[in-house]
């Protein structure tokens, strides 16, 4: 039982939500076509899964001058951002938030109030934002309030080039977050095939949780070819070795607020660019 709430968990965690633009660098009078992106795998598309009707808010971005823009919808996995003037933008969705509970080995919908007995509950919040650059560079507007959990490039997003390092920083509600372990992957990138001979086996005494959990997250890990971990001031560094569109994971989890609903606040967030 604890094996498979372990990796049911962790299957509904592996869906991520990120952002597709046509292109990183607009040209002023450009309508810029903008995908939504959902699943647990980024392929060389960008696309994954398709977006349910529903499931995601509405998409915004902040101008060069710190205006929101609404971008207008296609459908439930395309939008339109008009470019109307020179400079930065940044791109924001957020999934529409919500519970999922694990209820004899299924997920579902709903809390603790609205199922029942189950054998543990989620609130789920995703947000993903990506930069690009009308014309010209420079650092990118901050996220629109109301992220929680935010990755902040400390450097020109709009001139990576491939070998070179992005330097990041983790805030989680206005802190920097010490400790959180970030993903990074490129469009198209092929992991190698797992091999359950070459997990290193569990440490004697561990629960089976435990060792569900450890041998979920070695799986997990050769997924991405870039994983690394926040100082104690929140930053980080991610290292670029390929070229393409790059997406820059973070997950955070926190107790909710009241046990009584739901056991635990999982916090997702994503950044999209493009690497030269």
């Amino acid at each position: 039982m604890a094996c498979a709430l372990v990796m049911a968990a962790g299957s509904a965690m592996a869906h991520n939500l990120w952002l597709a633009p046509q292109t990183c660098n607009p040209q002023v009078g450009d309508t810029l076509k903008v995908l939504v992106g959902f699943g647990h795998e980024y392929t060389a598309s960008r696309i994954g899964q398709k977006v349910r009707p529903g499931m995601v808010g509405a998409v915004s971005a902040i101008a060069p001058d710190g205006k929101v823009i609404q971008l207008e919808k296609k459908s439930d996995e395309e939008y339109a951002l008009p470019i109307t003037a020179q400079g930065s933008y940044l791109i924001s969705v957020q999934m529409n938030p919500g519970f999922f509970s694990l209820v004899e080995g299924k997920m579902k919908r709903g809390s603790k109030k609205d199922l029942g007995e189950v054998d543990t509950c989620m609130f789920f919040q995703m947000v993903a934002n990506a930069p690009v650059f009308a014309g010209a560079g420079g650092a990118p507007p901050a996220p629109p309030a109301g992220q929680a959990l935010q990755v902040l490039p400390m450097g020109d997003v709009s001139k990576l080039k491939k070998g070179d390092v992005l330097p990041v920083k983790v805030m989680f509600n206005g802190t920097p977050l010490a400790g959180a372990k970030l993903r990074a992957t490129y469009a198209g990138f092929k992991p190698p095939k797992h091999d359950p001979a070459k997990a290193p086996k569990p440490a004697p005494g561990l629960s089976p949780q435990e060792a569900a959990r450890q041998k979920m997250m070695h799986k997990l890990a050769a997924m991405y070819p870039v994983m690394v971990e926040t100082d104690a001031k929140g930053l980080a560094r991610i290292k670029l070795p390929a070229s393409g569109w790059w997406l820059v994971l973070l997950s955070h989890n926190t107790p909710y607020k009241d046990a009584a609903v739901c056991d635990k606040s999982v916090f997702k967030t994503t950044y999209t660019f493009e690497v030269r």
